[in-house]
């Protein structure tokens, strides 16, 4: 049924959100606050997701979308945005709303129990992607994204996430994937602008001596793809050239961190500077003895390891522990002309799931009460239980890093429950353009509850 409708606000999960006149709440992609719009309401009652006929009055937080593939209808609505036609203040502005929505109502936090940082903004809201996965079209031999809420590709001329030099990569990896008879599931690229060079992941059926011969093809047609990982399910990763990329872990700055395609890293680099900073700031390790759960590829752990006295890194996965001990190691030689680097021979790296690695050391007696602060930047999933074991420990104080606010929310009434006091959060903007964000969050130990 068509029907005129006025959205009112931005929903969680990114879609504009209105009433109609029985009061039924709908939601409709593609709007923004202030809009009125002409929709296709489906039947029933209760909540409906609706679609976007037609635009009749903008409101004032819409912009002009600069990307020919965002928006509703058969020739757009490409599923990589959300937010491409949303002024980037008000993006800030509904995340901001979002969060503390989110933490009343699963962390049970009320606003003002915290201290609410401003949201730290994106220092480019387009063209910040360093990394991106795609999908490989067969029958048009180009990498794809997929439509809003279907697998039908949309054949891309541009993504206005992706930093030029990797939006280039991709327009160039797809045909020289057919050439050299390359069949990935999914391909994930990297671009280094310190190398000038990228690197690719591709998912195989199965890795075969033939499939790292045409992977060596593929390298030879693309010259600035310096290696390519391939993977399988069951098997470990096979590296054909060299798919290790370096970048500045702050602009400018000497300090350099390793990353590879199939190795978790932080998509956007500007904003991933200022995501440490915020962590630091709030940790505050200067001198003390820190648990880092959950360290990845070191995103962390050379900066931690530059201020704590020592840095006990727990990662399960190999090959990204692997980054970061060579991270370490390179940090702490000795720099041209004789000068030493901030030694990071104080760091202990653990292998294995870092909850089950942080409960063997509170079964430990000579380990509690020896940390003075703790990091942690788990998976989506969260880290369910991480409070009881922080206490055990006797961390007095605690930052939890957070790609999905929902989880932090539930492991944050755990924390709390288990003798923690939220005392600040700090959001950043990771992720413009759509409804994500990246949240710090600063837990202390309440005294009362050290035994």
């Amino acid at each position: 049924m068509k029907t005129t409708l006025d959205i009112v606000d931005l929903a969680q999960g990114g879609e504009g959100v209105g009433r109609t006149g029985e009061g039924r709440p709908v939601f409709v992609p593609f709007t923004a606050p202030g809009d009125r719009v002409e929709i296709d309401l489906p039947g029933g009652e209760g909540p409906a997701h609706a679609e976007l006929v037609r635009l009749e009055r903008a409101g004032p937080a819409r912009v002009a979308p600069p990307c020919r593939h965002f928006g509703p209808g058969p020739n757009a609505a490409c599923g990589g945005c959300e937010w491409l036609h949303l002024d980037y203040a008000a993006q800030l502005q509904a995340k901001e709303q979002a969060l503390v929505e989110t933490l009343r109502r699963i962390a049970r936090l009320e606003e003002g129990s915290y201290r609410a940082l401003p949201i730290v903004a994106s220092p480019r809201p387009l063209r910040y992607r360093s990394r991106a996965k795609f999908h490989f079209d067969r029958r048009t031999g180009r990498l794809v994204f997929f439509r809003r809420r279907s697998h039908e590709a949309v054949q891309l001329a541009e993504c206005h996430l992706l930093v030029e030099e990797l939006d280039a990569l991709r327009e160039a990896i797809g045909p020289a994937l057919g050439a050299a008879r390359l069949d990935p599931r999914e391909v994930t690229l990297e671009w280094s602008a310190r190398a000038g060079r990228g690197a690719a992941f591709l998912q195989l059926a199965a890795v075969t001596p033939a499939a790292r011969r045409r992977a060596e093809e593929l390298l030879a047609a693309v010259p600035v793809l310096s290696g390519v990982v391939l993977g399988a399910e069951g098997v470990p990763p096979t590296l054909v050239g060299d798919p290790v990329l370096t970048h500045e872990r702050r602009p400018g700055e000497a300090a350099l961190q390793r990353s590879r395609p199939d190795v978790f890293q932080q998509a956007n680099r500007g904003a991933n500077a200022l995501l440490v900073a915020a962590a630091l700031d709030f940790l505050r390790p200067d001198g003390q003895d820190v648990l880092e759960l959950y360290c990845g590829a070191g995103n962390f752990t050379g900066p931690l390891a530059a201020r704590a006295r020592r840095v006990d890194a727990v990662e399960g996965q190999g090959p990204a522990l692997e980054l970061a001990r060579l991270d370490a190691r390179d940090a702490a030689a000795p720099r041209a002309g004789g000068d030493s680097a901030r030694a990071t021979s104080n760091i202990r790296f653990f292998s294995g799931d870092a909850l089950a690695v942080a409960r063997g050391l509170a079964r430990e007696q000579a380990a509690i009460r020896t940390y003075g602060a703790a990091l942690l930047d788990p998976p989506r999933q969260g880290a369910p239980g991480v409070g009881a074991i922080l206490r055990a420990l006797g961390v007095p104080r605690v930052v939890y890093v957070s790609c999905d606010p929902a989880t932090l929310a539930r492991d944050l009434r755990a924390c709390r429950e288990a003798g923690y006091t939220v005392e600040a959060i700090q959001p950043v903007d990771m992720f413009p353009q759509t409804h994500h964000v990246e949240v710090v969050a600063l837990l202390t130990l309440r005294s009362s509850s050290v035994s």
